[in-house]
């Protein structure tokens, strides 16, 4: 049996202090993954010896969109994400992948810091934000660090945190001018869905041409990372230079480039090709291109 002191913290100064004090301390925000870790006592929980409860900490809550800026606090849950105007608005594919992840009970508990946290393969929340160059801040009674969510994880379920830090945001420029999105995903069955492969397709456009393009997946490799070779192919072009299918051949080169064949490789390959074909087909779509 895990056994652990439960705290809780009711302020971010109170978070940090605690962080501070103690050690082998095991953060708890929506709990949709920990406690049913802890249910089954999964081992990695041996070393804790304390839970504790940061649900209390406005500090860490909240959706701030700017003309410019943008930053998303760690405590803000997935339906929070699907029913705001300005997300829906202004970011789609965001909403898109939070409207994705379980059911509904799943997205008024679980926060986008803990799906961030967590760092399992499948997690629906790193494609968008990589999409977007999103850096997560990281905090601790000493200060704060950025660090590019791309470099966040180092191996699934294994982030760069270290035990005094908490992850307070996600911070992110915001997308100019002209621009559409498009979010994939393909998951094990059609109802409280975990992704298989996910992918994000974030596109800047000007007079016709892609100015810069985005294309990140999860599920797709051990952990999220962006397809800079089929963003090479898209970014200059003109939208009748553009051909889905090569897109989508490219970046399925470039995903068994980065993970080697494997087991799940004659399914990933084309599954993941497919999805960046439909999502470039969404961009020319939504762009007005008819061919």
């Amino acid at each position: 049996m895990v056994e652990y002191q439960l705290l809780r913290a009711h302020s971010l100064d109170e978070l940090l202090e605690i962080l501070d004090q103690r050690e082998n301390v095991q953060l708890l925000a929506g709990g949709t993954d920990l406690m049913v870790d802890l249910h089954h006592q999964d081992q990695k929980f041996d070393k804790i010896d304390y839970l504790l409860d940061i649900t209390a900490v406005d500090e860490l809550k909240g959706i701030q969109l700017g003309d410019k800026k943008g930053e998303i606090g760690a405590l803000t849950t997935h339906a929070e994400l699907v029913s705001n105007p300005e997300i829906k608005e202004k970011l789609p594919f965001i909403a898109a992948a939070a409207s994705s992840i379980g059911s509904t009970q799943i997205r008024n508990r679980a926060t986008i810091g803990g799906n961030l946290a967590n760092a399992a393969a499948c997690a629906d929340s790193f494609s968008p934000l990589i999409a977007l160059g999103a850096e997560v801040v990281l905090r601790s009674k000493g200060g704060a660090r950025r660090v590019l969510l791309e470099d966040f994880v180092e191996w699934p379920y294994q982030t760069i945190i270290k035990p005094d830090e908490v992850l307070e945001k996600i911070v992110f420029a915001m997308p100019q001018g002209e621009y559409y999105s498009s979010y994939q995903k393909i998951g094990r069955r059609k109802a409280l869905s975990i992704s298989r492969i996910s992918l994000t397709l974030l596109a800047e456009v000007e007079n016709g041409r892609v100015k810069k393009a985005q294309v990140a997946s999860g599920a797709a490799t051990p952990f999220p990372v962006p397809f800079r070779k089929v963003n090479d192919y898209l970014n200059g072009k003109s939208f009748a230079e553009i051909d889905p299918i090569e897109a989508g051949n490219i970046a399925a080169d470039e995903m068994v480039g980065i993970t080697g064949e494997r087991w799940s490789t004659p399914y990933k390959r084309p599954a993941l090709g497919k999805l960046v074909e439909r999502a470039v087909e969404d961009l020319l779509e939504e762009a007005g291109y008819n061919g």
